[in-house]
């Protein structure tokens, strides 16, 4: 098998129902809703397809801007995120915001550095982790900043919330829980 398919299989049986191949390595993890299935591939694009068939729905340019020129500098980690009729996604030091149905572009946000973690949406916030030692909370709407926490290490894991809380590993050992304000 090669790293560059994405393969929908029947969960029953394990029957393969569709194959859809890119020209580049997959690294994240696919999400589903409404339908569809949306991944990033390490080509720098974010790709939507029919669920039932595998059908290109549409596929997004996502260039990552940042200029590191190590052996993982072009690999898409961050899982898409779907939610609010968006697709959120990390890209090198962003965070994206994208269409849900056709895939444009709707706002671009600047977290301090690489952004790998998968986003994740509470309420009208999504929150990403990033390289610059800081998870951050962006309105989901505009792609304002709402919030930042500074760790001692890379934030690289994604954010996950429960029970009212809002959980942040860190590289730093930590696992930072913080409650909502009242």
């Amino acid at each position: 098998m090669s790293a560059n398919h994405l393969f929908a299989l029947e969960r029953r049986t394990g029957a393969l129902l569709w194959k859809f191949t890119t020209p580049t390595q997959i690294f994240s993890t696919p999400a589903v809703a409404d339908g569809a299935v949306y991944f990033h591939a390490r080509n720098d694009y974010v790709y939507a397809l029919r669920a039932a068939d595998g059908a290109l729905l549409w596929k997004v340019p996502a260039p990552n801007p940042q200029d590191d020129f190590s052996i993982f500098a072009d690999m898409a980690k961050s899982s898409p995120a779907v939610g609010l009729g968006k697709v959120f996604v990390g890209v090198g030091p962003e965070l994206l915001a994208l269409d849900q149905k056709t895939g444009k572009v709707l706002w671009r946000a600047a977290a301090g550095g690489r952004v790998d973690s998968s986003p994740l949406i509470v309420g009208k916030t999504v929150y990403v982790g990033s390289d610059d030692r800081r998870a951050y909370g962006f309105d989901a709407g505009t792609g304002k900043q709402t919030w930042a926490f500074a760790t001692g290490g890379k934030v690289s894991v994604s954010p996950s919330a429960g029970e009212g809380l809002l959980l942040v590993g860190s590289n730093d050992g930590f696992l930072y829980a913080f409650a909502p304000e009242r």
